[in-house]
């Protein structure tokens, strides 16, 4: 079964000393592996984009970006009825954010219901399931 992996896998994976680096490497190389069938969608390519430009370390974010396309390298579109039912993601649960309802959207639209991710706003949302690397 397919899982889907949040950005903040990866930004930890990638980052500093941290309790969540290993666990995220571990699911990283299990996927570059093949023992994870995994899969996201293009907007984790802004996110990081956005993190590391804001950190001016624009290379090291081109870097991961690339780096990821070569580990996820079927990333879903972003696309407009994403947005749409992301829209009626956040009206129906306000304590998600735009971008995890974004996410959110395109798993449901693609029938994903399983996710990696630290991020506990996914939690609120009916039909997913969140995992954390171990």
């Amino acid at each position: 079964m397919t899982v889907f992996i949040d950005v903040n896998v990866i930004m930890y994976a990638a980052g500093g000393s941290h309790p969540h680096q290993a666990p995220s490497q571990r699911l990283l190389e299990g996927v570059l592996q093949g023992r994870v069938e995994a899969i996201s969608d293009t907007e984790i390519l802004q996110e990081l984009l956005y993190r590391f430009w804001r950190l001016n370390k624009v290379e090291l974010g081109a870097q991961l970006v690339r780096q990821v396309v070569e580990i996820l390298p079927n990333l879903l579109p972003v696309e407009s009825r994403d947005g749409v039912l992301a829209a009626a993601l956040l009206n129906q649960h306000p304590v998600i954010e735009p971008r995890d309802a974004i996410h959110a959207a395109v798993m449901l639209n693609h029938g994903l219901t399983r996710l990696y991710s630290y991020d506990h706003h996914f939690d609120h949302i009916p039909g997913l399931t969140r995992l954390v690397p171990k």
